[in-house]
């Protein structure tokens, strides 16, 4: 796939391929968060606003606490007949591989592809890419396209919306929160989004095995060079104990960058392959993404993830706490 310059240059290039295409897959990363279901759904409804044939698709299954999204019953996990559609749309997705293996090879076989990300990517991919690195998420991005149609987004695709902006500022207490996203949430308000409901089901709706598996993680922080740098773990025992799925996780690092003072947190999870998934949050001027970076990852300068393969946990989470406390020096 060629890739392209990362501006908003790219928006006009977009609104001409999608006068052009009818049929879409719109396709976002593993463990889906927040913004990814959220930017999925409201591309997806989007589309389909404009008359287009499209069908969201995600590997994994979306976290309880998303579930309330117009149209989240309707997202796939898997493509059948990619060759039926002309264009694949994926959002929030910082790396090809990311959308999973079986959704990657469908994708592939998708003649023309469309990547909007908010992620830096050193390796760009697709026939139209457009990044914005400085934006919140990929779904401000997105209100910014409706607005290019032009298209106001209805109360669906604006719940839809103000929950990825929502979820990925956590609640407007990130640093990317600027007067700009405030104004892009009131807008989406104004056109339906009810923010006291969309914080309930997110933040409020966790089953009991949710908050059994939280206390298991809970159970294995450790604190580093004067609680500076916090670190726990996530086995696949935790989750055959409490009868739990990856999904559940969203937002648990959250709990360990909330210590006062904490510059850097990190959690371990444990998948099914073996692999160790590292994830990072920080604070401050501490970049976990060029962290990220040296080990094939990605993200943003305060939160960011890399895959460790050929290693145990504890092996992991020995190694990389020692590197994260240079970083701290």
């Amino acid at each position: 796939m060629k890739s392209n310059n990362h501006n908003r240059n790219e928006i006009p290039r977009i609104l001409k391929a999608l006068d052009s295409r009818s049929r879409y897959l719109v396709a976002t990363h593993v463990r889906p968060d927040g913004d990814a279901v959220g930017s999925m759904l409201a591309m997806t409804y989007l589309l389909r606003r404009l008359g287009k044939q499209a069908d969201p698709v995600c590997q994994d299954p979306i976290p309880a606490a998303h579930e309330f999204l117009p149209g989240s019953g309707s997202i796939r996990h898997e493509v059948d007949a990619p060759e039926s559609y002309d264009t694949a749309i994926m959002v929030d997705c910082g790396d090809y591989h990311r959308v999973g293996p079986a959704l990657e090879a469908a994708i592939g076989r998708v003649p023309f592809l469309i990547n909007i990300d908010h992620h830096i990517n050193e390796e760009p991919f697709g026939d139209i890419f457009w990044v914005e690195p400085t934006a919140s998420s990929t779904c401000e991005m997105l209100y910014d396209l409706a607005a290019s149609i032009p298209l106001a987004p209805d109360a669906d695709i604006a719940t839809q919306l103000y929950t990825g902006v929502l979820t990925d500022t956590g609640s407007f207490r990130f640093s990317n929160t600027t007067e700009r996203v405030l104004e892009v949430a009131r807008n989406l308000v104004n056109c339906g989004a009810q923010p006291s409901f969309i914080a309930e089901q997110v933040y409020d709706s966790s089953s009991p095995e949710r908050i059994q598996l939280l206390a298991r993680v809970l159970a294995t922080v450790q604190f580093h060079a004067d609680a500076q740098l916090v670190t726990a773990e996530l086995t696949q025992r935790m989750f055959e104990e409490t009868g739990t799925h990856p999904s559940d996780t969203e937002s648990f690092i959250n709990h360990l960058r909330s210590v006062k003072t904490a510059r850097l947190a990190i959690l371990f999870r444990e998948e099914k392959d073996g692999v160790i998934n590292v994830s990072m949050r920080s604070k401050g001027s501490v970049d976990v993404a060029s962290l990220a970076r040296s080990y094939g990852g990605g993200g943003h300068y305060h939160a960011a993830a890399f895959r460790v393969k050929q290693t145990t946990l504890g092996e992991a989470r020995a190694r990389f706490t020692h590197e994260a406390l240079s970083c701290l020096r």
